[in-house]
């Protein structure tokens, strides 16, 4: 996954900054519902945590329309002269990439930053040492969450989006038709790419203790009469189990559970077929959300 240094470029998917369009009620879902831990707000912002990390979901009160600085995807880089390299990288991809500024790393709680876009215009923080809290993750209701995951993220030009990544280090663990698997580290996957007809965070996965609490969640939100997307399901590539809750303006948030490790040696990327059967081996289906769906 470092492509050839001696340390990797990115180290981890460290957080997500969401425009909602009413931050107060989704606030409610995420900690109340969903089960993370409300942190003070803070310049504008609803934060919450999940593991030992400051914040790792942060919902906008107002965003501003356009602005790079409303909704982004936060990835940890190993140092500033892995971030010096990235810029190189991208730039010579011909990327949209530009440093951040002292406000604007402070929005973030990070030492130093790289605002980028990827070719569907996602919006992705390069963040070197971001804040981590020093004190005890401590939910207001225990839905088994050890910590922030994954993401999976809607490409509008996956065959762009994916070279993206790559230039970050990334390498692609399998496919399911289009859809990329992308490790940076020992586990199956962090990132998903998943084409689709517009741009944007798909989910944000969280990790729970063990398939008890993948069922215990399920179980709790048809009790709260919550919209389950998918699930309980397991990924036929990672052995992953998932359940995908609906959030705040469609905004999906998952529990996961058991993805397959996969060290570091370089293995080949597998080619799964894009059937119902290659995104869930247990039968669940998601009608409402194409990406997550099979033609047919």
């Amino acid at each position: 996954m470092n492509n050839g240094t001696a340390t990797p470029l990115i180290t981890s998917v460290c957080y997500v900054r969401l425009a909602v369009s009413e931050p107060t009620a989704g606030a409610r879902f995420v900690s109340d519902i969903f089960g993370l831990q409300r942190v003070a707000d803070d310049d504008g912002e609803i934060a919450f945590r999940s593991d030992d990390r400051f914040r790792t979901v942060s919902f906008a009160k107002n965003p501003a329309k356009d602005s790079m600085d409303d909704a982004s995807i936060g990835i940890e880089v190993w140092d500033d002269k892995a971030l010096a390299e990235i810029a190189t990288r991208l730039r010579d991809l011909h990327f949209t990439v530009a440093e951040a500024t002292p406000a604007e790393c402070r929005r973030r709680h990070v030492q130093s930053a790289l605002l980028a876009q990827d070719a569907s215009g996602n919006r992705i923080d390069l963040v070197v040492r971001p804040r981590r809290s020093g004190r005890r993750y401590f939910p207001a209701r225990d839905a088994g969450i050890v910590q922030f995951h994954s993401v999976g993220l809607r490409t509008t030009d996956h065959v762009r989006d994916t070279a993206f990544w790559k230039a970050l280090g990334a390498d692609v663990s399998d496919w399911v038709g289009d859809i990329a698997y992308l490790r940076i580290d020992a586990m199956h996957h962090r990132i998903a790419l998943y084409p689709s007809k517009r741009n944007g965070l798909l989910y944000a996965a969280f990790e729970v203790e063990a398939l008890d609490q993948i069922m215990q969640n399920s179980h709790f939100m048809q009790e709260s009469q919550i919209k389950i997307v998918q699930g309980p399901g397991r990924e036929p590539a990672s052995r992953q189990i998932f359940l995908h809750v609906e959030g705040p303006d469609g905004l999906i948030f998952s529990y996961v559970n058991g993805m397959a490790e996969l060290g570091d040696k370089p293995r080949l990327a597998r080619q799964f077929p894009l059937l119902a059967t290659s995104l869930c081996d247990w039968g669940s289906a998601s009608n409402d959300v194409p990406e997550l769906d099979a033609p047919g």
